[in-house]
């Protein structure tokens, strides 16, 4: 005997279960964020010194003259106090996220946002897009996704927005082609193809801002070996190695846009492992200083989301199908 087809969740069901385990996710990562504001060396003047005061550096006016002049004397007077600060906030955050009831989890998502923000732009600068120069003035930077482009703060912004939309737009979402919340994943690939393209990242010296920098910031000396050979490469054949760079992105973006999700979820794990380590060092967590995994875990649970969306589909159409009317 053939199973019930109406048997098994609903559509609704699915986006409640997808939302939950986001949920399970972001308050995961606040916890983590808020454990790693615990390292020793946070508590030192090393934070604002080589965490904080890079990223105030390339603000563009007039924000760069509030965090240099205001905001970072007072972080250097008090960096024990505004560390053990975001440490609560962070923690609080995630535990609030993980187990409150309805009506305060709607709050902890907007303190989220809000916190997120400042996050994306005094912690990291807007992703990155500009760089300070010697002589004091602002120029367009190297943000690549190698190196955590768009900026995990925007990310956390982004599944904070998702998570206060009712279960109702989600179900609206899914019935357009290219959907903002349901197809994140290639649309931010988008946006990454275009920073990879960015003339700068065809030169050495722009090169040199992905894997040696991150050789120089964020990867063991025991463990440089393993990035070293890639760093020398991309800086002597800058050009080839922005063409290696880029393909993987658009064909990401193809298999997407063309309905391999299953094939561009597992290619889109196997590239975020590499561009985590390599062009990232797991986001400087080796480092004693490092405030968050960086982008990959969170593209990857967007790219989860976009794979989830045919499940949905499927869903969707069952019940559609069950529900037309029949003549005989």
């Amino acid at each position: 005997m053939g199973g019930n087809p109406t048997s098994g969740p609903t559509a609704l069901d699915i986006i409640g279960l997808l939302k939950h385990r986001l949920r399970l996710f972001l308050g995961g990562l606040w916890l983590l964020d808020g454990l790693l504001q615990m390292q020793p060396q946070m508590f030192t003047s090393n934070f604002p010194a080589q965490v904080l005061l890079p990223s105030f550096q390339s603000l563009p006016q007039p924000l760069r003259a509030f965090a240099l002049g205001t905001l970072y004397p007072y972080i250097q007077l008090h960096e024990q106090v505004f560390n053990t600060l975001a440490l609560l906030v962070q923690v609080a955050l995630g535990a609030i996220i993980l187990v409150a009831p309805k009506r305060l989890y709607g709050v902890s998502l907007v303190t989220s946002i809000v916190w997120s923000t400042l996050i994306w732009v005094f912690g990291q600068a807007f992703g990155s897009i500009f760089a300070f120069t010697g002589g004091g003035t602002l120029m367009l930077g190297t943000p690549s996704i190698y190196t955590g482009f768009p900026g995990s703060g925007l990310l956390y912004i982004y599944l904070s927005l998702i998570l206060l939309l009712p279960d109702k737009v989600w179900e609206n979402h899914s019935r357009k082609s290219l959907s903002p919340l349901w197809d994140f994943a290639p649309l931010l690939l988008t946006g990454a193809l275009i920073a990879q393209l960015n003339p700068n990242l065809f030169t050495a010296s722009g090169q040199a801002t992905i894997f040696q920098s991150n050789l120089d910031t964020n990867i063991p000396q025991a463990l440089a070996w393993s990035v070293a050979s890639l760093a020398g490469y991309s800086m002597a054949s800058p050009f080839l190695a922005n063409i290696l760079e880029v393909i993987p992105i658009i064909s990401l973006i193809a298999l997407w846009l063309t309905g391999h999700r299953r094939t561009a979820f597992i290619l889109s794990c196997v590239y975020l492992a590499f561009a985590w380590w390599f062009g990232m060092g797991l986001g400087g967590l080796l480092t004693g200083l490092g405030t968050d995994p960086n982008t990959p875990p969170l593209l990857l649970a967007i790219s989860y989301l976009t794979l989830e969306k045919q499940v949905f589909e499927k869903r969707v159409l069952v019940e559609n199908t069950m529900s037309a009317p029949r003549y005989n």
